[in-house]
């Protein structure tokens, strides 16, 4: 352990979309304190950067469920037509920010106020299949 609270802050600003990940495949931890332990734990063992980017979705899915996934990159402008579990980017004045959408509706997002999410617009989504 070298710098814990850097560690912390930079989950916090950057670790929503391997959060979303998670939530996707059904890991929900009951603390957020148990996420941010998932989300480090994925940082040591080199599935995401430094700066908490999700270097290869499949291979983060694996490790977490032991299961094989294809995750495909899709443009989207429209939530409502999403029905699984999905990782949504919605952006504002050049941000973003990863929320999980289902049945067209946001049903997880890691932080309580996102601008991006409130005045922003879905730009990008990461469909998640089981193989």
């Amino acid at each position: 352990m070298k710098n814990p609270q850097t560690r912390a802050e930079i989950i916090g600003k950057y670790g929503c979309l391997a959060m979303c990940y998670l939530y996707c495949v059904g890991i929900c931890p009951e603390t957020e304190g148990e996420m941010i332990k998932h989300i480090s734990a994925a940082m040591d063992k080199g599935l995401l950067d430094e700066e908490c980017t999700v270097l290869s979705a499949s291979k983060l899915l694996a490790h977490f469920t032991g299961k094989s996934f294809y995750v495909e990159k899709k443009a989207v402008s429209d939530i409502k037509k999403i029905k699984d579990a999905t990782p949504v980017r919605f952006t504002y004045n050049g941000k973003g920010h990863w929320v999980v959408v289902e049945n067209g509706k946001i049903v997880f997002n890691s932080i309580a106020n996102s601008a991006c999410v409130q005045n922003g617009k879905p730009d990008t989504a990461r469909v998640i299949t089981l193989l």
